[in-house]
């Protein structure tokens, strides 16, 4: 046999014993392969690794806000969230997780995450929506409004009732920024029977103007650090 066509022959042979090896018993999946941590895209398993410490593992119940809220994610967009991934939330425990800000996932894991957090949980809320963001309001209105929708759960002082833990404890505060503290106001916390802003009293849902105050006013019972403190 020439040369040529010895190589020819090996070479058909090699590839037959290629083929044949990938339908061994045994072999792995495609799915089963090993992936190193930077390849994985699947939202379940970035979620699992990277989100459910905080926020629960079906995005509820949670020690954070929960995810699987449909209020929340209509209250903001999935850009939003996106950035959030991706940067963090400085002053809180909410970790970077790009890899340009020193976390450890890439831009597309990054989307991935804040794609199927919109995928598994938005749904349509129905009217309008209060402003995300907003300047803060006057404290001593927020006193009233606090009383009007607020005292029924988490008591006349806000120290705790019957239906809800203490929202001026130093160290809560300590913990949430204003903004957290709107966000709650306006979505509740569905996961552990805390009402949105449609639901706080029976006879009307907050206004925009009464969500701001009611913030002021908690923010108000915020401790400022001392010096030389930690």
């Amino acid at each position: 046999m020439r040369p040529r066509g010895a190589a020819l022959v090996a070479l058909l042979a090699f590839a037959s014993i290629a083929a044949a090896c990938e339908r061994l018993p045994g072999r792995p999946d495609e799915a089963d392969r090993f992936r190193r941590p930077s390849e994985i895209l699947d939202f379940d398993s970035l979620y699992a690794a990277h989100c459910s410490g905080c926020h629960g593992a079906e995005g509820l119940k949670g020690p954070a806000r929960p995810l699987a809220d449909s209020v929340y994610l209509a209250l903001v967009d999935q850009a939003h969230v996106r950035r959030i991934v991706a940067n963090g939330i400085p002053g809180t425990l909410m970790p970077a997780y790009a890899q340009s800000q020193g976390g450890t996932l890439r831009d597309a894991q990054v989307e991935a995450i804040a794609a199927g957090i919109f995928e598994r949980w938005a749904a349509p809320v129905p009217g309008p929506l209060p402003p995300y963001e907003a300047a803060l309001g006057a404290p001593d209105r927020g006193a009233v409004a606090y009383a009007s929708f607020c005292a029924d759960c988490h008591g006349a002082d806000g120290a705790g009732g019957k239906h809800g833990a203490s929202v001026v404890d130093p160290n809560f505060l300590a913990l949430v920024s204003d903004q957290m503290l709107r966000t709650s106001v306006i979505a509740g916390r569905p996961d552990l029977g805390m009402p949105d802003w449609r639901e706080a009293s029976k006879q009307r849902p907050m206004s925009p103007q009464e969500i701001s105050d009611v913030v002021a006013w908690l923010a108000a019972k915020r401790v400022a650090t001392p010096p030389g403190g930690p």
